[in-house]
């Protein structure tokens, strides 16, 4: 054990404030901590008594360790987020960069900030709010561009202007600060409104809109005044879908956590004028329990250049207020309240509820999959009599369109799951004519000669789409590379089980014959993807590449208006209206070029 062998390690220890550093056998940190008395804290993960799992097993791969001493809590609160950021060590809670929600971003590192969609938070002089989903973040997006007339382009205009607009000023939707139709003033007043507006200050707008509306109906400009009711709507719509929770004009984020089954669910919900505009829950897996957890997670929050709110409600004792507060909150202005109970907190603790018991639903259901799976894979080496449990299976299949384009393909199932990463797809080369004999010959040296050379683990058992002739010859291609790999093919007509060189089926019982079926099935929809891709692409090279006067935008034209190329030639012949896009000297070419082919 470490604690006996590296004793006098943590008994030198000294009892100060600082940073201590976790290392494992191969000199990797695995974990970054902070402490007001360094040698009481390491010394708790290493004494005996009840800790939990995920603690346990951090304590074990512990096998050296390192320290930084720091004058207060404070520096050592800064050190430690520093050090997590420079290693990424596997035990710490590292808030990444959200890659699964879009923010809106306004860069307003530019002379006239523009306004984007991005998931990618980085940008320190850049303003982010969010997360949206994916619909919502365009449509809000949309809506700014239209109403705002806000720059979406990305041009460097920080030098001399253009000398024309493009087309978004063209559609009404930016107010080409480009060519300084704006003034510089005017447009940081926008990009303050737009601001208001994503920090949940509707009404403003909405009561500009109206007036606007008004204002185009009393000069019968309708078709304006009928644009400005659409937006309103929309404005109303996000309104609607934006729940109030409290009857207040403060923007507001509230945290909460749970800790649960070693993985800790942090909740961050940003309340703007009273709604909820946006929520994060972030899960962080495989985790130790810590004292203070939020601490940390507050400040990378922050440190992401979020919007900033007026104040913050987090739960008491959840997170380091004195270092908190000197770190995170004063030095952007942010109140902090320290709460035990508040329906706002409780909000966010029933949320990230919801979601544990959703994930723990999931891990149940995954389980039982994962169990039958096992199940079938036990059923299928018993019926086949397996030296090993066929964990890895790869099925093969050939696919061709009236002997063209012969096509294979190789899909893999990994524990009964399809392990897409590792599926291959192949161009059949040295068969000219329908064989589906020599085109599994083929697949099957490619595919374990480039295994074999490279010195690859070969799978657990072969699965080809077929009955005894196809299994032979993948066993003669096998025997070719002096493999010994287990071969079998699944007939489509009963659905029966055949060996190399045996005419009779094999009975493996129906849990085994099922998990065979859904590979055979996945690897003949692969295959004829694969086919039908190349044969869509043969048909767009060949049809029409020999007819001059025939660029892409006109052969598009032409598959979606024509069913094949003697409905083409009809109606060019006969002059109908649906070919008159074509001009003369393109239907001339089409009359020369397919006229004198057999159609």
């Amino acid at each position: 054990m470490w604690v006996k062998m590296e004793k006098y390690k943590i008994n030198s220890l000294p009892e100060k404030p600082g940073v201590y550093i976790f290392k494992n056998i191969g000199g990797e940190v695995i974990y970054v901590g902070k402490a007001k008395n360094l040698r009481r804290r390491v010394r708790s993960y290493f004494q005996g008594g009840r800790k939990d799992v995920k603690t346990e097993q951090l304590a074990e791969n512990v096998k050296d360790l390192d320290f930084i001493v720091t004058k207060t809590e404070l520096e050592a609160f800064i050190l430690e987020n520093t050090l997590i950021k420079e290693h990424k060590p596997k035990y710490n809670i590292m808030l990444k960069d959200d890659k699964s929600y879009p923010f809106i971003k306004i860069a307003m590192k530019e002379k006239y900030p523009g306004v984007y969609i991005t998931r990618n938070t980085k940008d320190k002089k850049s303003i982010y709010f969010g997360p949206f989903f994916s619909g919502d973040a365009k449509r809000v997006v949309a809506m700014l561009y239209r109403v705002f007339k806000i720059r979406q382009c990305t041009l460097d205009l920080s030098g001399r202007p253009l000398k024309r607009p493009c087309i978004y000023y063209d559609t009404g939707v930016c107010s080409a600060p480009c060519v300084q139709f704006i003034s510089e003033e005017n447009y940081m007043k926008t990009v303050k409104a737009v601001k208001a507006f994503l920090n949940g200050n509707y009404r403003d707008l909405k009561q500009k809109l109206t007036l606007e509306m008004l204002a185009f109906s009393e000069e019968k400009n309708f078709e304006k005044a009928a644009q400005t009711r659409d937006t309103i709507k929309a404005v109303e719509e996000i309104m609607k879908e934006q729940k109030v929770v409290v009857a207040s004009e403060k923007n507001t984020d509230v945290f909460g956590y749970l800790y649960k089954n070693e993985a800790y669910y942090f909740g961050v919900f940003n309340i703007r004028a009273g709604r909820v505009v946006s929520k994060t829950i972030s899960v962080f897996e495989d985790m130790p329990k810590e004292a203070q957890p939020l601490s940390v997670f507050i400040n990378q929050y922050y440190s992401r250049n979020m919007a900033v709110p007026d104040e913050v409600i987090l739960p008491a004792g959840a997170a380091q207020e004195s270092v908190l507060n000197e770190v995170v909150f004063k030095p952007r202005g942010i109140k902090a309240l320290y709460v035990k109970r508040n329906g706002l907190l409780k909000l966010v603790n029933d949320n990230l509820l919801e979601r544990e018991t959703t994930d723990e639903r999931i891990r149940e259901q995954k389980g039982k999959v994962k169990k039958e799976f096992l199940i079938q894979m036990e059923a299928l080496q018993q019926g086949l009599k397996l030296a090993r449990l066929p964990k890895v299976i790869e099925g093969i299949d050939i696919s061709h369109s009236s002997g063209q384009n012969m096509v294979g393909s190789l899909v893999v199932f990994n524990n009964g799951e399809p392990d897409k990463s590792n599926y291959r797809r192949y161009k059949i080369k040295t068969v000219t004519q329908v064989d589906d004999f020599a085109a599994v010959t083929e697949v099957v040296i490619r595919r374990y000669g480039k295994m074999k050379e490279q010195g690859l683990w070969f799978p657990d058992l072969i699965l080809i789409d077929g009955g005894i002739g196809q299994v032979n010859s993948a066993k003669r291609a096998l025997e070719t590379l002096a493999l010994e790999i287990p071969v079998i093919g699944l007939a489509k007509q009963n659905e029966e089980v055949f060996r190399p060189y045996k005419n009779e089926p094999v009975k493996i019982g129906i849990k085994a014959q099922f998990l065979l079926m859904r590979l055979r099935d996945e690897a003949h929809r692969f295959a004829v993807k694969f086919q039908t891709e190349l044969s869509s692409k043969k048909l767009k090279q060949s049809v029409f590449d020999e007819i001059p006067y025939i660029g892409e935008k006109t052969r598009y034209r032409i598959y979606n208006e024509f069913k094949d190329r003697a409905d083409l030639l009809e109606a060019v012949e006969k002059n109908e209206e649906r070919a008159k896009f074509l001009n003369e000297k393109q239907k001339t070419a089409i009359k020369k070029i397919l006229g004198t082919k057999h159609i």
